[in-house]
């Protein structure tokens, strides 16, 4: 009967350590964020919006879009490591907005392009024949959820 105890609760204390150590491990913080970017929802990624935005005189905005996607988006999407981009364009009345997003594996992949300080702008040639006041900084954020349809 004491050789049944013993085992019993030896065996009960395997049990409650080896649910600690599952514990432990389900807790720890993953290096990458589960995204289902790009229709992926197998294999976690960690992936990297770079979100830059610039202002226009309404009257220059058609032709600032044609140079922006032209010089700018056509060439961040053919660089290594870039997922996608989006243009947003929201006018104001004499004032139009845009907003560039584009996508990336990692911040690594930006810095090959873009040097050591990632926040730092990297303008477009013409883009001080188009913009007002233009921004010295971009930012960027990890996604944590995409859901377009």
């Amino acid at each position: 009967m004491r050789t049944k105890k013993f085992f019993g609760i030896l065996f009960g204390a395997a049990l409650l350590l080896g649910s600690l150590a599952f514990l432990a491990v389900a807790q720890t913080t993953p290096s990458t964020v589960p995204s289902p970017i790009n229709g992926s929802t197998t294999q976690p990624k960690t992936v990297v919006a770079r979100i830059w935005h610039g202002k226009t005189l309404t009257s220059k905005a058609d032709e600032y879009y044609q140079y922006l996607t032209a010089a700018g988006i056509k060439k961040i999407q053919s660089i290594p490591g870039n997922l996608g981009a989006q243009v947003l364009r929201r006018t104001d009345g004499k004032i139009t907005e845009f907003t560039v997003i584009s996508y990336w594996k990692s911040r690594d992949v930006i810095r090959a392009f873009a040097g050591n300080d990632i926040e730092q702008v990297h303008p477009l040639p013409k883009d001080n024949e188009y913009l007002i006041e233009p921004e010295t900084k971009v930012k960027h954020f990890d996604v944590l959820l995409d859901e377009r349809k």
